[in-house]
């Protein structure tokens, strides 16, 4: 099998029961935060302010093929492309149905999306507050409102996501919620800042002079999180009032979205799944597997056994040391094509390289073959 499932508590049968029978629908959740210009925070770009650009032009890419915002596909200091290729790579096999929901980028995508009303780019939690007071519960109902308005009980939703700097966030939410948190989430870096982390919480923190996890949910959210996590869950919890089913497409990220569920007491038992890289299970600067058990045992993780080491391309093989993992809804959009669609890791990797190749001759990428 080319995917491994960690079930803690034997719920992946019940959740796959009925698959086959729904509709699949992939939603794209994007937004910007300040914190991803900290220097050495994010490589989800060439450089720090360039990082808040990102989110746009990898929709843009998906949608299109090629970014409108600026002519430019995301790419790492070291030329290494967005994971949305990966996602894009499996849309041109699967024609999947999809939208993109903003939910506070720094410049709106050039493309057909949806809009949250309240959204706004996160603040920089080292200096500031991340939302202005009361936005994250109305970006929360209004997030609930959209699941609810998109979903019924014959449908698959998979949610992606795209921010950089979501896995510091991430890490505060998850430390600030009453989780452990800290030195456990991920980076598109091999060299996890986890230090420089765990630093950006402690400065936050100390603008409070005093808290306690037993704040209420949506003012932690508001101190130490982003736009992004608070509307991912208010659109799952919408979507599961409507019977939905749920895969959670991403890392470490996604725990910040199931530690805000499990502290605003969801049920979440044979009703979401979590779908990721093999790239991510297996970072040693992070910590997954203890995540689930802590937060959502209930909650099996999916991730593809998807590898690099046989491409043809350098900038691919870089993923096998550890660069970039998972992002824009990357493994869980894999994992779709496997377990709903029936194809095979060989034919989602030939179709990867192809795409990589049809960048490479758009000029977006260069490669030293």
């Amino acid at each position: 099998m080319s995917y491994e499932i960690i079930d803690l508590m034997n719920r992946w049968k019940i959740f796959a029961e009925d698959l086959d029978s729904r509709h699949v629908l992939f939603m794209f959740f994007i937004a910007s935060t300040e914190t991803s210009t900290i220097p050495g925070i994010s490589v989800a770009g060439p450089d720090p302010f360039s990082t808040l650009y990102t989110p746009t032009l990898d929709v843009e890419y998906l949608v299109l093929g090629k970014p409108r915002t600026i002519d430019m596909v995301p790419i790492t200091p070291e030329g290494i492309p967005t994971p949305a290729l990966i996602t894009k790579a499996v849309f041109n096999l699967i024609k999947p149905s999809y939208l993109i929901v903003d939910s506070g980028v720094f410049r709106e995508p050039k493309i057909p999306f949806i809009s949250i009303p309240h959204k706004t780019v996160g603040g920089r939690i080292d200096e500031e507050d991340s939302l202005p007071k009361d936005f994250a519960h109305k970006i929360f109902e209004e997030s609930r409102i959209l699941g609810r308005m998109l979903s019924d009980k014959k449908m698959f939703i998979i949610i992606g996501e795209s921010m950089p700097g979501g896995t510091t966030t991430a890490m505060s939410i998850i430390e600030s919620l009453g989780f452990k948190g800290l030195g456990r989430t991920s980076s598109s870096s091999p060299n996890n800042p986890v230090k420089l982390k765990i630093d950006v919480f402690k400065k936050a923190l100390a603008r409070q002079g005093s808290f306690s996890s037993d704040y209420d949910v949506f003012r932690i959210i508001e101190i130490f999180g982003d736009p992004l996590h608070i509307s991912i869950a208010g659109f799952v919890i919408g979507a599961l009032e409507r019977e939905s089913k749920i895969m959670l497409a991403g890392g470490t990220q996604m725990y910040a979205v199931l530690s805000i569920l499990k502290r605003l007491k969801t049920d979440l038992n044979g009703k979401i799944i979590v779908g990721t890289t093999r790239w991510i299970v297996e970072d040693i600067t992070s910590d997954i597997k203890g995540l689930a058990r802590e937060i959502s045992p209930e909650v099996p993780l999916l991730y593809t056994k998807i590898d690099f080491k046989d491409s043809p391309y350098e900038g691919l093989k870089y993923y096998e040391k550890g660069y970039v993992k998972e992002g824009v809804g990357a493994g869980g959009s894999i994992l779709t094509a496997q377990i709903i669609y029936g194809l095979s890791i060989d034919e989602i990797k030939k179709e990867i390289f192809r795409e990589y190749e049809r960048l490479i001759g758009s000029g977006y990428v260069k490669e030293n073959r």
